[in-house]
């Protein structure tokens, strides 16, 4: 048996250097050296912005590539959700003019129109992308979703009110199905496991910005029920249950940070103290298990902040830069600008500003994971990756979330 398992394990060890070297990562990637970027911020944005517009000509449809597959050299189909939420990072970008603001505009149009014919006739969007044969209304993806069309209509998008219509329907959906208590027990992703999910306080803080947008109170307070719901679950570590895909899984950084930034903005826009200080909290903890060297943080954390895992997504390592820099900006603490900062560095010395290459799901790209056959995306370079990237680079520059 031992024999047996040896030759087995040499045999998986040998695949993983042929996918890598098709992937055309390093088949030994360490993280000395990381950190250390050589270009402009703006470089590093510009270059990201330029991956969501070739993720978007990827498509016919107007909607945004789910990822980039490094092994296959292909795209896959378009991705509502993300979609809809990189709407919101492409319209941030417009006023530090890294691209024709006309440009950027017609291209969230485009994702916009796309967006409205893929509403389900309930008011709810799909979870997973474009060609999955049975559609299940999911709660996680609607939220994002109105999260752009509330920002295509805030820009005065909307030409004909069909985004207003369209997330008006979305937002009723929202309420419908919450529970009196505050969670979402319906709606959820045929892709995950479990009958709630604490990232769902992002879906709440897109309805509390809508109802907030278009002055809408039973929105903005169905938003402030799943905040108080989620607080009641944090321990004294300000820890959450159900912040994974999966019940048996650690969770990943991705999803604690939806879960903290959500809590956080919602604290913000209806000013309770009692959700800010909770989020605060979690936020401090997570900067806690950043690298000192390095900026990255653990792809998967355990309960009670713990590490996790010994590979670094880069998704959640910008979606924390996102919180900490928001946080140096209300506080003025530049404790949590530094680990903004730090984590910024990690990533941009991971994106490949330097390939002059004919593959366009690489050139600028930034892959899900570090080292790339390990973990959250490993050789997908994800169209979220860059949302939350660009975000993370446009708070470097200034540009507050809102």
């Amino acid at each position: 048996m031992q024999a047996i398992g040896k030759v087995n394990l040499l045999s998986i060890s040998s695949r993983i250097r042929q996918t890598m070297r098709r992937a055309g990562f390093r088949c030994a990637e360490s993280f000395r050296g990381r950190g250390k970027p050589h270009r402009s911020i703006e470089e590093y944005a510009r270059s990201t912005i330029d991956w969501l517009f070739r993720a978007q000509a990827a498509t016919s449809d107007g909607g945004v590539a789910e990822s980039y597959n490094v092994v296959s050299r292909s795209w896959n189909p378009s991705y509502p959700e993300t979609t809809g939420y990189i709407v919101c990072s492409l319209l941030r970008a417009e006023s530090l003019h890294l691209k024709e603001p006309e440009i950027l505009r017609d291209a969230v149009v485009k994702m916009g129109d796309w967006l409205l014919s893929t509403q389900m006739e309930c008011g709810a969007f799909p979870g997973g992308h474009i060609g999955i044969a049975r559609k299940h209304p999911t709660v996680f993806n609607t939220g994002q979703i109105l999260k752009g069309l509330t920002d295509l209509i805030d820009r005065g998008l909307d030409r004909d009110g069909q985004f207003a219509g369209c997330a008006a329907r979305a937002a009723h959906w929202l309420r419908e199905v919450q529970e009196p208590t505050g969670e979402w027990r319906r709606g959820r992703s045929p892709l995950t496991q479990g009958t709630v999910h604490s990232y769902d306080i992002r879906t709440a803080w897109a309805l509390a910005r809508y109802g907030r947008c278009v002055s809408d109170d039973a929105a903005i307070l169905a938003g402030i029920r799943n905040a108080a719901w989620l607080c009641s679950l944090a321990d004294a570590a300000a820890w959450f249950p159900h912040m994974s895909f999966r019940p048996d899984d650690a969770p990943l950084t991705h999803t604690v940070a939806y879960t903290v930034q959500g809590l956080l903005e919602i604290g913000f826009l209806a000013g309770r103290s009692e959700f800010e200080e909770i989020a605060m909290a979690a936020a401090s903890r997570m900067k806690d298990l950043q690298d000192p060297h390095t900026g990255a943080l653990p792809g998967r954390i355990a309960p009670g902040y713990r590490r996790a895992s010994s590979w670094s997504s880069t998704t959640g390592n910008a979606q924390m830069s996102i919180i900490w820099f928001r946080l140096a900006e209300v506080t003025g603490d530049e404790s949590w600008r530094k680990s903004a900062l730090h984590s910024n560095l990690f990533n941009c010395s991971l994106q490949e500003l330097d390939m002059d290459h004919p593959d366009d799901g690489r050139r600028g790209g930034l892959r899900g994971s570090f080292p790339g056959h390990l973990g959250y995306g490993r050789y997908w370079y994800m169209n979220w990756t860059h949302k939350f990237h660009l975000d993370a680079l446009l708070a470097q520059m200034g540009m507050s979330i809102h």
